[in-house]
């Protein structure tokens, strides 16, 4: 009989079906295994390092300020600025080296029962009335009402700076930015030196600019303006024990408990960053990233060295 040898068939249908069984019980038991934990991107690196919040975010916290020897010395010098109601103090420094760091701790470094602290940022399209402007509304001094110019706006700031200092209290202009302010914008800020009493000034304006700015004071048509300003300060760039201390300060602040970077690394990021501050924390914090996109438990120089070769600065 020829039809008995076709039942071959069905055995390797059998096996086919007992392969399919075989591969939904395989895949039920793949099912059952945990899966690797992926990362969790929206923890950022703070729990795998045992941190509180990030170290290195670029956001002004004065929680954050690591006080060098400059930074003491310009914030001294300021605060005595205020407090012996000079007409002009300046602090200038480089791109990133902390001045508004340092606003932040003149606004809550001014005792408010005595000082009336206020922060205006200059830009490259501010106008003399903008200026001007600007302070009464960080002032919150209505605007008059009209067609006012710059005399008329100088007579409502100098009637209020009167009548804080018949109270006690002073103003304390605070200038971010002034590199970018017009030789108009700089005569405006002479012409609120002018404003005072037959006993002393009525308030006092303290300037922050980059380097570039103290070049153009240097010229003969501001030497009024120059010799107004009583006190001033260079902030410089980290030395390398500076870089290092900067560093473990504010990963300490951020809750770490150990080290986060091998000794190798600080003087690293010292010459990669040439020692400025928003630059270290930038470099620090992508290491930091990196480390943990490795799953490695402290930053290493490779780390270090990668994250400065990705930079897309080129530092």
């Amino acid at each position: 009989m020829t039809l008995l040898p076709k039942a071959r068939p069905a055995e390797g249908r059998w096996k086919k079906i007992a392969g399919g069984f075989a591969f939904l019980q395989l895949k039920k038991e793949m099912q059952m295994e945990p899966a690797l934990k992926p990362l969790d991107m929206t923890l950022d690196y703070c729990e795998h390092f045992g941190l509180e919040r990030p170290p290195f975010n670029d956001a002004v916290n004065p929680e954050f300020f690591y006080r060098t020897e400059t930074h003491e010395a310009a914030f001294v010098k300021m605060m005595m600025c205020a407090r012996r109601h000079n007409a002009l103090g300046l602090v200038w420094g480089r791109s990133g080296t902390g001045k508004t760091l340092l606003t932040q701790m003149l606004l809550a470094g001014l005792p408010e029962e005595e000082f009336i602290p206020i922060v205006i940022l200059a830009n490259p399209g501010m106008s003399k009335m903008g200026l001007l402007g600007s302070i009464l509304d960080e002032l919150e001094i209505a605007r008059p009402s009209g067609r006012a110019n710059t005399q008329a706006l100088l007579d409502y700031i100098h009637s209020y700076l009167m009548q804080t200092y018949s109270m006690g209290q002073r103003v304390v202009l605070i200038v971010d930015e002034t590199h970018f302010l017009s030789a108009d914008q700089l005569h405006m800020i002479r012409a609120l030196t002018n404003l005072e009493t037959p006993q002393e000034k009525l308030c006092t304006i303290i300037l922050l600019a980059e380097e570039t700015f103290l070049r153009r004071l240097r010229h003969k048509r501001y030497s009024s303006l120059r010799s107004r300003i009583a006190l001033s300060a260079y902030l410089t760039s980290l030395s390398p024990l500076e870089t290092e201390q900067y560093i473990k300060f504010r990963a300490l602040v951020a809750g770490s408990a150990e080290e986060l970077f091998d000794y190798e690394c600080y003087e690293q990021i010292h010459v990669a960053t040439g020692g400025i501050c928003r630059e270290i924390s930038k470099l620090a914090d992508n290491a930091l990233m990196e480390a943990y996109l490795r799953a490695e438990s402290r930053v290493t120089k490779e780390v270090v060295e990668y994250c400065r070769q990705c930079s897309i600065l080129g530092i």
